[in-house]
């Protein structure tokens, strides 16, 4: 069979495409190479314990908000099972020995931050009509028709969310608050554009709510509407090679040995990766070097807590805390200084609304130390690779407890993972978790279309655009809009409201 559509990868980008088009009538295959869908939405359980491995939670999902719209066209909104997130404080920021809170809703936060900071209320102000600017600007975002006239929100691409903090207060403390929760988009202080840390904020300044038993109910509802619209979904399928016709892809190669042939593809893999799948054939030495050159975003540390029974009370909001002055240098550290700070996220459950079951802390950890294990594969790294992260978990803790006094006898297990773990499930180059790092010096070098050289092959996921739930579904809209109009997929959308 030939299919209309072959997709490589099932991360949310991919598996959105396949709803997308096989509801438009295309033969769509996805090919994963795990046995679990969904990319960062995949979930594990240990002794009963749901633990997400990436998606932790998801912003403006209130009636009317953008994710919302976004998950009305893909059937999500009403099926998902969510849990709202404190509205007086739905993240705490730790900084100099005090406790910061973002509220939800624009005018609450500038309250809240107000009573902290009496004296920069015009600040506060000034940054939260720029999150509405920024927001307001982009046409798929708030799903008006695009034509291809409107760039002004590309501006926001070429400026600093550092130095433009430095226009609005001269509140170092201040400044650092507004940055605290940089480690959902891995920031680099002379890289970071305005245009990423303003969507992220803005989406959850809206709304915020974590999944309730883990965020892959998102690719389990996905894979059922794409099977039902006819289409294939092939697990335990890695992509090993591609062929071609001449200058257009013909089939992919499955576990060195299969074909699954097709009219048009689209990729969900890193672009990295994908390169080096085609022996950078078929792409022209200019678009190969800039791929090589652009930076990716930091890896990470994670570990997973589960917790005794009815042991240590379920807190809804997230925690960022830090024991750097610097909330952009957790990724610089001395091996004394480690961990620099860390993000907390607690998981609801459906069987205890009082208690918590999971508790996953996050923290920066530099490709470096994990290395000289580069060359092996999950479950098979050794000994010394088990000792090096039971160092870690161990030392995470210590530091954890300081902040939550007594968690630590709370614990009944836990698990780990480095960059290794991510590159293996998710194949993002060096374990990055937020894919290409994007340099607002130069936006045009590390900004990502999703046309490529090759005329029947697309690109989509987080390196598309920006990453995140919104910066993903956005990237899947302009991929499907190549195949089918991008004016088309959008009525089709407004008219799922």
């Amino acid at each position: 069979m030939i299919y209309d559509v072959v997709i490589i990868g099932s991360g949310l980008g991919g598996l959105q495409c396949a709803y997308t088009l096989s509801k438009e009538g295309f033969r769509v295959c996805v090919v994963e190479k795990n046995h679990q869908l969904g990319g960062c939405l995949q979930t594990f359980k240990r002794k009963g314990v749901v633990f997400d491995t990436g998606m932790h939670y998801i912003g403006s999902m209130d009636n009317g908000q953008v994710l919302n719209k976004f998950f009305r066209y893909f059937k999500l909104t009403d099926a998902l099972k969510l849990k709202k997130l404190d509205e007086s404080g739905y993240e705490n920021i730790r900084y100099g020995g005090k406790e910061y809170r973002f509220a939800m809703g624009y005018e609450r936060f500038v309250e809240t931050l107000s009573e902290k900071f009496p004296h920069e209320r015009e600040a506060l102000v000034k940054y939260t009509e720029k999150l509405k600017e920024v927001s307001n600007a982009v046409d798929i975002y708030n799903l008006r028709d695009f034509n291809g006239t409107n760039s002004g929100y590309m501006s926001f691409y070429g400026q600093g969310i550092d130095p433009y903090l430095d226009t609005i207060t001269n509140n170092q403390t201040l400044k650092s608050v507004l940055l605290g929760t940089s480690p959902l988009y891995a920031g680099v202080k002379d890289k970071t554009p305005l245009y990423i840390p303003m969507i992220i904020h803005s989406s959850y300044i809206e709304s915020a709510y974590r999944f309730i038993d883990g965020g892959s109910q998102i690719s389990d509802l996905l894979e059922r509407y794409i099977l039902g619209n006819g289409g294939t979904v092939l697990r335990k399928a890695e992509v090993t090679g591609f062929q071609f016709n001449g200058h257009m892809l013909s089939a992919v190669e499955i576990n060195h040995d299969e074909r699954i042939e097709g009219h048009n593809f689209i990729s969900n893999i890193h672009p990295k990766r994908m390169v080096q799948l085609m022996h950078g054939s078929h792409f022209r030495p200019a678009y190969r070097k800039r791929l090589e050159s652009i930076e990716d975003t930091y890896g990470i540390f994670t570990l997973y807590l589960a917790m005794k029974e009815k042991s240590f009370r379920y807190i809804n909001s997230n925690f960022y805390h830090y024991d750097t002055t610097n909330v952009w240098d957790g990724d610089r550290y001395a091996a004394d200084e480690w961990p620099k700070g860390y993000m907390m996220h607690l998981s609801p459950g459906s069987k205890d609304s009082e208690f918590t079951e999971a508790i996953i802390i996050n923290t920066y950890l530099n490709w470096s130390e994990v290395e000289k294990w580069e060359n092996t594969t999950v479950e098979k790294r050794g000994d010394d690779y088990k000792e090096f992260k039971r160092r870690k978990a161990e030392k995470m803790l210590d530091r954890v407890e300081r902040d939550f006094p007594g968690i630590k006898n709370s614990v009944a297990a836990y698990y780990t993972s480095t960059p290794l773990t991510y590159r293996d499930y998710t194949a993002t180059a060096r374990g990055s978790i937020y894919g290409i790092l994007k340099d607002y010096h130069n936006p045009l070098k590390t900004i990502i279309v999703p046309r490529t050289s090759v005329p029947n092959l697309f690109l989509t996921g987080q390196n598309i655009n920006i990453h995140g739930v919104i910066g993903v579904t956005i990237s899947s809209i302009l991929t499907c809009g190549e195949l089918i109009g991008l004016k088309h997929l959008l009525s089709k959308m407004q008219h799922a409201l």
